[in-house]
């Protein structure tokens, strides 16, 4: 009976400590799940809104929106361990070794944050351009701070670290408001050069998308090839329904061709047989 009065003695004594402890974890919870939340609900907001208006684009919101979240879920993650009781300065030196080992071991993730942050500064992309990256080619749709995501023209989702992006050689079909079409056709020897050429020169002339500016349409006789003499083709063009328009363009040469009876041949060769 001694033994559990001192017991009991004890507990009542070390009641107020355990509630005080119990209290401040429970409030260390509550802050990082509040915390957390907050979090999510400022980069969805940051997202859909108009936020910065047009002196912020549909590019940089996502990354600004990654960042804000990231500065406020360390802010919490701070303010939770304070509140169960650990130094500050103590956390100052945790956070700073735990910096430089997540550095060393993510130093592939650092690469892709350093590649997005270039991507942003740079601009050599932007979100609705059409690229190619070399491994991909689609509809810029998201430029994060970890990775680029793309759409192709099948609606495929292609999600591609930034450093890759940067690294490689990028194309961009968007950036310029017209391009230069290149369309190559080849003629049968027997042809008439001079005609064939005045006679495409008068297509590409003719042909509404075609622009004179900056160039004029071209005609050039290029390769003297196994079957055929190869001409190319050139006109600037809107940028602007891309296929659409080459499309066209292409079938208003051959329509030209066939009227005139210029024979475009097919790859052939003759065999001549020797006898003993």
């Amino acid at each position: 009976m001694e033994q559990l009065s001192q017991l009991w003695d004890r507990a009542r004594s070390d009641f107020p400590e355990l509630l005080g402890l119990g209290g401040h974890i429970l409030s260390g919870v509550l802050i990082f799940v509040l915390g957390y939340w907050f979090a999510g609900w400022v980069r969805k907001k940051l997202r859909r809104s108009r936020f910065g208006g047009t002196h912020l684009d549909a590019t940089l919101r996502p990354v600004l929106a990654s960042i804000v979240f990231y500065i406020i879920v360390a802010m919490t993650l701070y303010a939770t361990l304070v509140k169960l009781g650990v130094p500050p300065t103590s956390l100052i030196a945790v956070f700073g070794a735990a910096g430089l080992a997540i550095g060393l071991a993510l130093k592939d993730t650092l690469s892709n944050i350093a590649s997005g942050l270039m991507l942003l500064a740079l601009r050599p992309v932007a979100v609705g351009e059409f690229i190619d990256t070399g491994s991909a080619i689609g509809t810029v749709e998201e430029i994060g701070l970890f990775s680029t995501t793309m759409k192709n023209i099948e609606g495929v989702y292609i999600y591609i670290p930034n450093s890759q992006v940067w690294a490689g050689r990028l194309q961009n079909f968007g950036r310029h408001q017209i391009r230069k079409a290149l369309i190559d056709i080849g003629v049968a020897y027997d042809s008439d050069l001079t005609k064939v050429q005045a006679g495409l020169l008068d297509v590409l002339s003719q042909t509404p998308d075609v622009l004179t500016d900056p160039t004029p349409p071209e005609v050039y006789v290029m390769t003297f090839a196994d079957s055929s003499i190869n001409l190319s083709c050139r006109c600037w063009l809107p940028a602007d329904n891309w296929l659409a328009r080459t499309s066209d363009l292409r079938m208003a040469i051959k329509q030209h061709l066939d009227d005139a009876g210029v024979e475009i041949p097919f790859p052939q060769r003759v065999i001549h047989m020797r006898k003993e």
